[in-house]
């Protein structure tokens, strides 16, 4: 499956030149809800290595809301961008976009694990994702590189705002009691407070909305194969 790039660019950048694309990607962000029914939903998890610039990215494609997987896909993509932090999104999108082109639907929601609006320069990986293929982005990950918070009650469902720079730009989400909680944001094209809604609604009594669970869940197979292989 094809997709389109709405907003290309080069890939292969100094890392000044990569921050004017930033900005740039940054401007067309929208934060507001601009996306039609949602039929197909799919998660994006990423493992870096810690050897070389090869990352491992999952992909998976689930029908919405039933949360029925139809098509996942692993894929080793190599990168010369180094590594900045601010600018992370720039290693990344490049074989996000190559494993979500192997799936056999298009998704018309897109999770991905990691940062949205919520970044040092409002462009995350999830935001990046969003503007480049213009398709409604989440960022749903672990921690968040920027903001404070009140953490949420114990309980699952619970949250609180996340908030940077006297602003709300994202929400802090308890998904199960007692577990740390998820820090979910806009990507592109989708409200804060809907993509809290839809990633309440894709926990389904696990730590991670189902479409980030299952593409994770590739990732520690995929790693425990290559564990195997190499063990021969």
């Amino acid at each position: 499956m094809k997709l389109e790039l709405r907003h290309p660019h080069r890939w292969e950048l100094a890392p000044y030149e990569a921050q004017q694309v930033q900005a740039e990607l940054q401007a067309e962000v929208l934060t507001q809800d601009a996306m039609d029914d949602i039929r197909v939903i799919a998660g994006v998890a990423i493992a870096h290595s810690r050897f070389n610039d090869t990352m491992t990215i999952a992909v998976a494609a689930l029908s919405y809301p039933d949360l029925a997987v139809i098509d996942r896909h692993v894929l080793e993509h190599q990168t010369k961008f180094p590594f900045i932090p601010d600018l992370l999104s720039f290693r990344e999108v490049p074989g996000i976009v190559a494993a979500l082109e192997a799936l056999s639907v298009r998704p018309d929601l897109i999770v991905v694990d990691g940062p949205g609006i919520t970044h040092p320069k409002g462009l995350g990986v999830a935001s990046h994702v969003g503007v480049v293929l213009d398709i409604p982005t989440i960022g749903c990950s672990k921690s968040s590189p920027v903001g404070t918070y009140i953490e949420p009650e114990v309980n699952a469902g619970s949250e609180s705002a996340l908030v940077w720079q006297s602003e709300i730009i994202g929400t802090v989400f308890r998904s199960k009691n007692r577990v740390a909680p998820l820090f979910v944001s806009t990507g592109h094209r989708v409200s804060r407070e809907t993509a809290t809604a839809v990633i309440r609604q894709s926990c389904q009594g696990y730590r991670l909305p189902e479409p980030l669970r299952i593409a994770t869940a590739q990732l520690t197979e995929s790693k425990q194969v290559a564990r195997a292989t190499a063990a021969r």
